[in-house]
């Protein structure tokens, strides 16, 4: 008998319970782990194990080969899902709040002092720095006092660059 048709002989005749075992310990190991590594090789051996139940006297050397393949099949559908989630982009804004902020008004909370003040935006208090570049509403020459609606115009870091709101045409 040929070396690699032996070496696989102790899987002829196996329980297709120790395939699903192995699943399952894989499976144990992903989800305390969380990095989807294991998701494979856990599925591909419920998959052989599964296979033993309606072949029972598979031969070794078939499960192992079965099993190699489910194993790359899945690592294939898994790039491909995760090359698709990539290209969609993370359009949810997680960790991102402050560029969901852009375009929103704001109140301001204290007296701007050379173009750096604080806003409120949903009760968050947060610092805040005129867009003009000379610190000062170009509209009014004065800066914004407490109470004035503001615009954010964007996100620099943990600063609110702000901009002077358009007036509301009623």
């Amino acid at each position: 008998m040929p070396f690699n048709l032996v070496l696989f002989a102790f899987l002829q005749g196996i329980s297709p319970w120790w395939w699903i075992a192995l699943g399952l310990a894989l499976g144990v190991l992903e989800v305390s782990t969380g990095t989807t590594f294991l998701l494979g090789p856990a599925i591909a051996a419920l998959a052989v194990g599964g296979l033993l139940f309606f072949e029972p006297d598979l031969a070794g050397t078939v499960q192992i080969t079965v099993f190699g393949i489910a194993v790359l099949v899945s690592a294939v559908i898994a790039w491909l899902v995760t090359r698709r989630m990539k290209q969609r982009g993370d359009k949810t804004g997680l960790n991102r709040r402050g560029e969901a902020l852009a375009g929103r008004l704001v109140e301001v909370r204290e007296p701007f002092r050379a173009g750096i003040g604080t806003v409120s935006v949903d009760g968050v208090v947060w610092r805040a720095r005129l867009a003009e570049a000379d610190g000062a509403d170009a509209s009014t020459g004065i800066e914004p006092s407490p109470g004035t609606r503001l615009r954010i115009a964007a996100i620099d870091g943990a600063t609110l660059l702000v901009e002077p709101a358009a007036p509301r045409s009623e």
